[in-house]
């Protein structure tokens, strides 16, 4: 049995679309159900609220400001876990909603409730689905994207594996799309200079709040911390399934 942390971006759940792709969630949720019957514990770590607010706005006329950022994550959280929890529980899997700022991770009384309250869903065996709690984090308090959170999850309730999913294949030494030299860097040992101008220079930021360089900040921390972690496409055929039964996917970065 494995502690497992999947973190998904908004291009994931968006399939590069203007909305939820809930075909492609089912997809997900049916391979995360699949170890879940397994006995192994899972926690998802979704972005994805203001990507479903904006299905109600399709005039798309919604300023970029701090409070209606917050408005559309309050609204969109909703529809968010509305979904998770219809497509879960087409294979009678429970979740709970656990919403997070980088608060109840610094504070040592708040981050004591927060495992608590993991520990607590995932022993009675519900599938906990963290967001950053948008509607009330500031610049002050704000996590900044759910690659980090992720990361601090797994510390928090120590994690065997950390899976980063996104729309791309993991990390390159170029653009894959531009440079037909590029290589996947299957395994790396260590996170320095070089690999982080990998990052900046071969992955420009894509649909969600974080990019490559973010996702690298994160398996830095989480390798850190005890816990393995991985980059690769959401897209990958049963990716979820083989990247727990340890087949080599994206990019892999050892405790």
């Amino acid at each position: 049995m494995k502690k497992i942390v999947i973190k998904l971006g908004s291009s994931t759940l968006t399939n590069d679309t203007h909305k939820l792709s809930r075909s492609h969630m089912m997809e997900l949720v049916r391979q995360v159900s699949i170890l879940h019957k397994e006995g192994h514990e899972i926690v998802i770590v979704s972005s994805g609220a203001i990507a479903a607010a904006r299905e109600h706005f399709p005039a798309n006329n919604i300023n970029g400001g701090i409070q209606s950022k917050q408005m559309l994550a309050s609204i969109g959280q909703v529809s968010l876990i509305h979904t998770w929890s219809e497509l879960f529980s087409i294979y009678d899997v429970i979740i709970g909603q656990v919403l997070l700022t980088k608060h109840d991770f610094s504070n040592a009384e708040s981050a004591a409730h927060a495992k608590n309250t993991f520990h607590a869903l995932l022993s009675h065996r519900v599938i906990p689905i963290v967001n950053e709690n948008d509607t009330v984090a500031t610049d002050e308090i704000s996590l900044g994207d759910n690659d980090n959170l992720s990361a601090f999850v797994s510390n928090l309730i120590d994690a065997d594996l950390l899976m980063l999913l996104t729309d791309q294949e993991g990390l390159f030494t170029a653009d894959p799309r531009h440079d037909p030299e590029a290589k996947l860097l299957e395994t790396i040992d260590s996170i320095d200079e070089a690999i982080l101008n990998y990052a900046k220079e071969a992955h420009p930021e894509s649909v969600g709040t974080g990019g490559m360089l973010t996702k690298l900040q994160a398996a830095k921390f989480a390798t850190k911390n005890g816990t393995d972690t991985v980059i690769a496409s959401s897209r990958v055929p049963n990716v979820i399934l083989d990247l727990t039964s340890g087949k080599k996917v994206g990019t892999f970065f050892s405790a």
